[in-house]
């Protein structure tokens, strides 16, 4: 059966294609990539934040899941929902989804994990550098304001990241901690043959050896660096201001226009 396009989601449709993997390492230790290779390898589509982007509708749904387990409101989650809001995907990865770590697992006790790997200390100096900053820029809350799908989901994401780390501003030994608790934890459940310790530096080999597909005759895909994804949100919001600019030049124009309008008659021009 032929998987749905990627970033399209039907909101009442159940799954349509199995759930293969389960990527269940913290942002910002390559899930991007890993999204890519997933995709290149013929799992489609791989979830990852960046769907909610391209799909904000998801942001009410994925926090209504939130909301049931983190709050108490609502009923958690269950092999029904996931499937009504992942059912046209053979992969997840990066947050919100590694939040429902075990959840997804009950729920899809086939899946293989892949638990992707970084130094603690450095992915944190990552997180500091691209998200926390992001959620901290005046450039990027001017946007917001101009643009209120992109405010949602720079809202969602802070959400996210507040609920991993404790709270998105947690100094690094708060957030360090709980990133290694979590990986200790995914250890902890999912049983050995089932999980794939990796870093994405590693290349093709022991990914696609653990996946079982073949290894593709292209270079590993490295994506969504600090860099590349300053460089993302920068013309996001460029692109905002834009709009923006355009959307007031009429307005301005009449009000110049009626303002001069007023001068020449008080003058007698006219």
């Amino acid at each position: 059966m032929t998987a749905a396009p990627v970033g399209a989601r039907a909101p009442d449709a159940a799954r349509t294609v199995p759930m293969r993997v389960l990527v269940l390492g913290f942002c910002r230790t390559g899930t991007a990539s890993m999204r890519v290779a997933l995709e290149t390898l013929g799992f489609r589509d791989t979830h990852h934040m960046a769907s909610v982007f391209q799909n904000p509708a998801e942001i009410a749904i994925w926090n209504t899941a939130l909301d049931a387990k983190f709050l108490g409101r609502g009923t958690p989650y269950g092999r029904a929902e996931w499937d009504r809001l992942l059912g046209h995907c053979q992969a997840v990865t990066d947050l919100p989804g590694i939040l429902f770590a075990d959840e997804l697992l009950a729920a899809y006790p086939d899946a293989k994990v892949v638990l992707t790997m970084r130094d603690p200390a450095r992915w944190y100096v990552s997180y500091r550098a691209s998200l926390h900053a992001f959620y901290h820029s005046r450039r990027l809350a001017l946007a917001c304001l101009l643009d209120a799908r992109f405010g949602a989901t720079l809202r969602f994401g802070q959400r996210c990241a507040g609920l991993a780390l404790g709270s998105p501003d947690a100094p690094e030994a708060a957030a360090t901690a709980r990133f290694v608790a979590h990986y200790e934890h995914v250890r902890a459940v999912v049983p050995q043959e089932r999980l794939l310790e990796y870093e994405v530096g590693e290349g093709w080999a022991r990914l696609c050896a653990f996946l079982g597909v073949e290894e593709p005759g292209e270079p590993f895909p490295r994506t969504n660096d600090t860099r590349e994804i300053r460089a993302k949100m920068d013309e996001r919001s460029a692109q905002i201001f834009r709009v923006a600019a355009r959307r007031l030049v009429g307005p301005v124009v009449l009000v110049v226009a009626v303002c001069a309008g007023l001068y020449a008659k008080r003058r007698g021009l006219w």
